[in-house]
Formats: structure tokens, C-alpha cells, sequence
């Protein structure tokens, strides 16, 4: 009985024993496990990280544009700023016009140091000049650059155009498509690495569109993107012309991949040539044309362009008493509504317009 006593204090001491040396051996490794923590968290963590491999994310390059139409800052519009203050046709649409990379528009006029021969004259000639001090102003608001191609630009002659260019140049904003040199029917822009191509046409003065053409073929060896900027078409005619049409293609057919118009003062259809966009005009986007709806309502672009996808948001807006803002929802929808009924493009691009969203995938 003692010797069967004796074993089982043996087994029990035997148990402990082993229940110890586990005990001592757990804590041994978790002291290790710590000090390696402890030693990575303190020394190695960036060296550890580096290790790893990680996936590299390549972002695509992309520019944004806002484009707008006609723009012209004499006779009404410069009573009413002298009334109200420079800021007086943008202050609704500060936001719309922030945050973007290029902000392009027709500027319909020159800005001279020459008396203003619109404001507060009977029966005034329909010649515009532009006060220089508000263009700090616009470059704040930022606008960016200018198509010099339509019928007021030389209203005050070549030393008009020459002070508008200078005045432009001194306050860093560009411009493209002078209807009376040649050598500046172009500009290209580089942004995020991407070149987009500015070239301006007149319909109006005698310009060789064969030097156009050979310009936008010139422009599209350079630049990712080519968007031509014309001024013609029939003064408040909500129709394209033929002559219209044909000059569009053949601008395509030249190279370019985007279209713009303007000159009519209201908006016109758009169409698809060869999977490219033509807007045939926007209307107007700061006027003091205060007699119909047309006249007061006009359509704004967003571009957001990539090598492979250029998606446009259409922005309507009002222009009432020079006063520019975004259309109001009724107005947004008569105006997609209506463009997209006039113009001759698929079902599927028609409720595109309506919704306020084109997207190509091959420009």
C-alpha cells in the first residue's frame, strides 16, 4: 500500500513538473516573440514595408475645360458693371467657372484704351471696345483663354487688336484665332502632359479657309487634342446653315476632334460627324440681348478630356440683364429638351443631351 502511495506522489510530482517546464517554455517564447516585435516596431517597420511589394497605381492624365460662347462687355454690360460693380455679370457663376484647367471662350470685342462708342448712345454703331481693368478681374474668375475670331474683334482696327493682345499678354491670359494674322490662328495648351489645339475661324473677313484647314493639319501632328472654334451662321437663326455644315466636316476631315461655334447669339443643333462632336453654337454667355428667351439662355460646356474618353456636361444658363447663372431646373430641362429635339443624332445621344451628359470614347 505504500509502494502504491509512493508511485502516485511520483506521478504527481512528474505532472507538475511537466506543467512547469510548459509554463516556463510559453513564457520564454512569448518574451522572444515580444523582443522581435519590439525590434521591428523600433527599427526594421520601413525596412519590412519595403519588402513588400506593392502594385503601382499609373494615373491617367486628364484636363478639365470649361467652354462658354459669346461674351461681350460693352454698350449694356458696361453700363450695368458701371452700375454695379466689374464683378456684376459673373458673381452667380463663380463656382461654375472654378476648378477648371482651361476656361475658353469667344471674346466678342477687342480691349482698347479707345472711348467706348455704345454706352449711353442713341442708335450706337455696333463696334465694341472693352475696358482693360476688368481683366485682372476675368483672370480671377478663371478665364484663361480667348478666341479672337469673330466679326468685333476689329472694330476699332489693327492698333484696337493690337492693344487687346498686349493687354491680354500683360495679364497672362491667351488667345488664338486673330482674323487678320495669319500666324496666330492657333494656340496649343499643355496641361497634365496633355497638348490641346485652339484654332480659330472667321467666316466673315476673307480668310483663306485653306489656311485653316492646313493649320488644323498642322496642330494635330502636335497636339492630342484639336478643337476648332468658328464664327458663323445667321444672327438668331436656331439652325445651322448649310454652309455651316459643310465647314464643320471638313474641319473633322482636317483633323479636328471637336467643334464650337458661335456668332448666332442663341444655341443650334449639335450633330456626330465621324464620331466627332460638333456644337454648332452655344449662344450667348455674357450680352445685354435682354428681347427674347433665346437671346437670355445659352449653353455652357464642361470637358473633362483623357486619351481615351471625353465626357461633356451641358450647363444651361440665363443671361438676364447681363447677369449670368445656371438655368434655373425648368429652363435646364425646355433647353435639353429642345436641343435634343432638333438635333440629328441617334436615340440613344438624344437622351444623352437631355440628361445633360455626352460621352465619346474615341475622340
Amino acid at each position: 500500500m505504500e509502494n502504491g502511495n509512493e508511485k502516485q506522489k511520483d506521478s504527481v510530482k512528474s505532472l507538475a513538473c511537466a506543467w512547469m517546464l510548459l509554463v516556463l517554455f510559453f513564457i520564454a517564447f512569448i518574451s522572444i516573440v515580444h523582443a522581435r516585435i519590439v525590434l521591428i516596431g523600433e527599427q526594421g517597420v520601413a525596412d519590412a514595408l519595403s519588402a513588400i511589394e506593392t502594385p503601382i497605381i499609373h494615373k491617367i492624365p486628364l484636363v478639365d475645360l470649361f467652354i462658354f460662347g459669346d461674351m461681350m462687355l460693352d454698350r449694356g454690360v458696361r453700363y450695368r458693371m458701371n452700375e454695379y460693380g466689374q464683378e456684376y455679370p459673373f458673381v452667380q457663376i463663380k463656382d461654375l467657372l472654378s476648378g477648371h484647367d482651361i476656361v475658353v471662350g469667344n471674346l466678342e470685342g477687342s480691349f482698347t484704351n479707345f472711348k467706348s462708342k455704345t454706352v449711353g448712345i442713341k442708335n450706337a454703331p455696333l463696334e465694341f471696345t472693352f475696358d482693360p481693368t476688368v481683366i485682372p478681374m476675368l483672370k480671377n474668375f478663371g478665364l484663361t483663354l480667348f478666341s479672337l475670331a469673330n466679326n468685333h474683334s476689329g472694330n476699332f482696327g489693327v492698333e484696337g487688336l493690337r492693344q487687346s493682345r498686349q493687354y491680354l499678354s500683360e495679364n497672362g491670359i491667351k488667345y488664338f484665332g486673330d482674323p487678320f494674322n495669319s500666324e496666330e490662328l492657333s494656340k496649343i495648351v499643355e496641361v497634365n502632359g496633355l497638348k490641346i489645339a485652339f484654332v480659330g475661324f472667321h467666316e466673315f473677313v476673307y480668310q483663306n479657309l485653306d489656311k485653316v484647314l492646313a493649320e488644323i493639319k498642322r496642330v494635330k501632328t502636335e497636339a492630342d487634342l484639336v478643337m476648332v472654334f468658328p464664327h458663323w451662321g445667321i444672327e438668331y437663326n436656331k439652325k445651322m446653315t448649310a454652309n455651316q455644315r459643310e465647314l464643320a466636316h471638313a474641319f473633322i476631315d482636317a483633323g479636328a476632334d471637336v467643334v464650337v461655334g458661335a456668332h448666332p447669339h442663341v444655341i443650334e443643333p449639335i450633330e456626330i460627324y465621324k464620331n466627332k462632336p460638333i456644337f454648332y453654337s452655344l449662344g450667348n454667355f455674357v450680352f445685354d440681348q435682354d428681347f427674347s428667351y433665346d437671346t437670355t439662355h445659352g449653353l455652357t460646356l464642361e470637358l473633362r478630356y483623357t486619351k481615351k474618353k471625353s465626357a461633356y456636361r451641358l450647363i444651361p444658363i440665363s443671361i438676364i440683364k447681363s447677369e449670368v447663372a445656371v438655368a434655373s431646373s425648368e429652363d435646364r430641362t425646355t433647353i435639353l429638351d429642345s436641343l435634343a429635339k432638333v438635333s440629328s443624332v441617334s436615340e440613344d445621344l438624344k437622351s444623352q443631351i437631355r440628361s445633360g451628359e455626352l460621352v465619346s470614347r474615341s475622340i
